[in-house]
């Protein structure tokens, strides 16, 4: 399914990103907020299949028939976050108000020094919780794992604003143990390493079954086992696009680490730590509906 979703999100996408950074880059903000308007309604008119997937999405978060207005809301949502990553690539952060819940909690892992990993979904924007992160008075590394092969018409844009956009990436597509290796080296040195773990990308990979809005869905195993075998902090990190300038962080703890985990009880633990992830996206996801970024059928059809 996420195979479906890239397909889209690649269709036209890299006009579109071009043409929306250049003239934000130029007009600013405020002017190119207006420009989002015909491509929201070009990729809701056309892409029938993200349009689908939104509409079946909201049925069950909002729990109420879907109205145009609401995915129109869900689609400019999208564009908004992805306009506003130019900005926070550029450190060009003045004018956004970002609210920030659960700091504390990375202090004891910044005194330990010994790493964390940051698990978060394609929700909000990722990038503002990034900012949050580098703006504290004791800003930490922040490591974030993505497949470079991939979106690759956005990542062109963002190299261009800040060309040093790469050296805080591991590139997910590398071989398998080379990836775990670079992970591994990035905790070890007090690192924290953020991860998307909402999405199963191929049917290789491994995963679970679980449950999100009472409906089955399979997700990634891989970020529960790196911190089963790394044994360290797992966090949650959510960011909510609020509408205007504003956006709100979150973070919570999912797991302290430090345990050691018996081969026989660790995909049991996996199940059950993944199902409590997905059990917090649900409660966010709830609240805060239209931040939802997965345009594809996203819960299994077994």
């Amino acid at each position: 399914m996420s195979e479906q979703w890239r397909s889209y999100q690649e269709r036209g996408s890299g006009f579109w990103i071009r043409s929306v950074f250049w003239f934000g880059v130029r007009l600013g903000r405020p002017v190119t907020r207006c420009v989002l308007w015909p491509i929201v309604a070009y990729f809701l008119l056309t892409g029938r299949a993200a349009r689908r997937a939104s509409r079946d999405f909201l049925r069950v978060a909002l729990r109420r028939p879907v109205r145009w207005g609401d995915q129109w809301r869900h689609f400019f949502y999208f564009a908004a976050t992805i306009l506003d990553r130019l900005y926070f690539y550029a450190g060009r952060t003045a004018a956004f108000d970002v609210r920030v819940d659960g700091a504390e909690l990375f202090d004891p892992i910044l005194e330990s020094g010994r790493g964390a990993l940051l698990l978060s979904a394609h929700f909000g924007s990722f990038d503002a919780m990034r900012v949050a992160a580098e703006q504290r008075e004791d800003a930490f590394s922040l490591r974030i794992l993505m497949d470079l092969s991939h979106s690759e018409a956005l990542n062109k844009a963002l190299r261009a604003v800040n060309p040093a956009f790469l050296d805080a990436i591991i590139d997910s597509s590398q071989a398998a143990n080379e990836l775990g290796l670079r992970i591994r080296e990035a905790v070890a040195e007090g690192d924290v390493v953020g991860l998307m773990a909402d999405r199963v990308n191929s049917a290789q990979e491994r995963s679970v079954d679980c449950r999100l809005f009472g409906r089955a869905v399979r997700v990634p195993a891989t970020p529960w086992l790196l911190a089963a075998v790394l044994r360290v902090p797992v966090i949650l990190g959510l960011c909510t696009y609020e509408g205007a300038n504003r956006y709100r962080v979150s973070f919570e703890l999912l797991h302290p680490g430090g345990e050691a985990i018996g081969s026989r009880q660790r995909m049991d633990c996996v199940q059950l730590q993944a199902q409590g992830y997905l059990d917090r996206i649900e409660a966010h996801a709830r609240r805060n509906p239209y931040n939802w970024f997965n345009f594809y059928p996203y819960w299994s059809r077994a």
